[in-house]
C-alpha cells in the first residue's frame, strides 16, 4: 500500500506528537515535521521519538513572514506531500494562506473567516450570547480610563484576558483595584505576535472569576454536524490556577455536548475543536470560557479513549469512508508525569505544599484506568 506523505506543521509540541503517534500507528502514513529552527529541547524530543518522524524541516522563526507559503511549497514539492496538517496556534497562519497552499497539497484547516471567530474570544462570547449559552459576565475596556472606572465597581477576584491568545499565557488574575490597574498597564504594553494574528493584548477583556471545575468538549465535525463528541474534566492543570490539563479524565456530560452542537451548527464547522467550560461551583451551571479551533494538549487522551480524530480527519479529507465508533471509554485518566512533577514546585511553595503535592502525585499511581504521555517531556 502506498503511504500518504503528511506534514504536521509546528508538530513538535504536545498535540503534534500525539497526532503523529496516532497516525503512524495506523501504518498508512509517512510523518514529516515542519517547525521553527529547533532548540536542544526539541532535538531531545526528536531523539525520544525516533521512528515516529520520517523527516524534519525547519523554516524561519516568524511564521507570519510573507515567505511562509513559498517555504512550505518548496518542502511540499521536495517531500511529495499529500496533506498539510497544522497544529496549535500555527493553524492561524496556515488558514490565512490556505487558498495558495491548496494548489499543491490538501490543507486540513478551516477557512480563516470561520477560524478567527473562535480565536478571537470577544467574537466567541458574542456568539454565545446569541445562542443563549451561559458565559462569564464580560466587559470590554477601551483604555486606562475605562479600567479605572470598572475597577471601582466590580467584585474581586477578576480575570483579565487577551482577546487573542492561547492557553494560560493570555490570562491574568487581579484581587484588588490597584492590582487590576497595574496589571492592565503591564498587559497592554506586551508586544503582539504575528501582527496580532495569534496573540494580541492591546485591548484585553475583563471577566468575572468563575470558581469551579474545568471541563471540555473535544469534537469532530463534518459539514456543521458534530459526528463525535467527548467530554473530559481537568484534574490538574499547568499552571495550577487553571490552564492546560496535565491530568485529565473522560466524562459523559450531555449538557456540555448539547451546547457544543449548537455552536458547531451555527458556524457549520469542519474539523476538530475543543470547547472549554467551567462549571460554576456556586450554581452548578456550566459557563463557556473559550473555543480552541485546533487539536488540543490532551489529544492523546481523546485518542486513547477510542476517538482517533487525526485519522478520521485525514480520511475525510481524502474522501474515504470513515467507520466511526459509537462511544468512548468514560472514566479513562491520562497523566503527563514529568509536568506533574514540575507542578509540585510551582510557586508559591513551602515545605507543606511540596509534601501535599508530592503525596497527590504518588496517590494518582493507584488509578487503575489510566494512560500516560511518555512521548512528550
Amino acid at each position: 500500500m502506498v503511504k500518504i506523505n503528511l506534514i504536521i506543521f509546528d508538530g513538535l509540541n504536545r498535540s503534534g506528537l500525539a497526532v503523529a503517534k496516532a497516525l503512524k500507528q495506523t501504518g498508512g502514513f509517512n510523518i514529516h515535521i515542519v517547525t521553527k529552527p529547533i532548540s536542544l529541547d526539541e532535538i531531545i524530543k526528536v531523539t525520544l521519538n525516533f521512528g515516529l518522524i520520517d523527516s524534519i524541516d525547519t523554516i524561519k522563526d516568524d511564521f507570519s513572514d510573507s515567505s511562509l507559503a513559498d517555504s512550505l511549497i518548496e518542502i511540499v514539492k521536495k517531500r511529495g506531500i499529500d496533506i498539510i496538517l497544522p497544529i496549535g496556534s500555527s493553524i492561524i497562519y496556515i488558514s490565512k494562506i490556505k487558498h495558495y497552499l491548496e494548489r499543491f497539497s490538501k490543507v486540513l484547516a478551516e477557512d480563516y473567516e470561520k477560524l478567527i471567530m473562535f480565536h478571537d474570544k470577544s467574537q466567541t462570547l458574542h456568539m454565545a450570547k446569541e445562542l443563549n449559552i451561559p458565559h462569564p459576565f464580560t466587559m470590554f475596556p477601551k483604555n486606562i480610563k475605562d479600567i479605572k472606572t470598572f475597577a471601582l465597581k466590580i467584585k474581586y477576584p477578576v480575570v483579565l484576558k487577551a482577546r487573542k491568545g492561547t492557553g494560560a499565557d493570555g490570562v491574568w488574575y487581579a484581587r484588588a483595584a490597584s492590582e487590576l490597574i497595574d496589571l492592565y498597564v503591564k498587559v497592554t504594553s506586551l508586544e503582539k505576535s504575528g501582527d496580532g494574528l495569534v496573540s494580541d493584548c492591546s485591548q484585553p477583556m475583563l471577566q468575572e472569576y468563575i470558581p469551579g471545575e474545568l471541563h471540555d468538549v473535544a469534537a469532530f465535525c463534518v459539514n456543521g454536524e458534530m459526528k463525535l463528541g467527548l467530554t473530559q474534566k481537568r484534574l490538574l492543570t499547568k499552571p495550577l490556577s487553571g490552564g492546560a490539563g496535565i491530568v485529565n479524565v473522560t466524562t459523559k456530560n450531555e449538557q456540555l455536548l448539547q451546547y457544543a452542537r449548537k455552536i458547531i451548527d451555527k458556524i457549520k464547522w469542519n474539523g476538530v475543536m475543543l470547547i472549554d467550560f467551567k462549571i460554576d461551583s456556586r450554581t452548578g451551571m456550566p459557563k463557556l470560557l473559550e473555543i480552541n479551533p485546533r487539536f488540543w494538549g490532551t489529544t492523546w487522551l481523546t485518542i486513547q479513549a477510542g476517538f482517533n480524530y487525526p485519522y478520521y480527519l485525514v480520511l475525510h479529507a481524502l474522501g474515504r469512508t470513515i467507520n466511526l465508533p459509537k462511544d468512548y471509554r468514560v472514566g479513562l485518566c491520562c497523566r503527563w508525569p514529568l509536568m506533574e512533577l514540575k507542578s509540585i514546585f510551582e510557586k508559591p511553595i513551602s515545605l507543606i505544599t511540596v509534601l501535599k503535592r508530592s503525596q497527590s502525585f504518588f496517590s494518582r499511581f493507584k488509578i487503575k484506568n489510566c494512560v500516560y504521555e511518555y512521548f512528550r517531556f
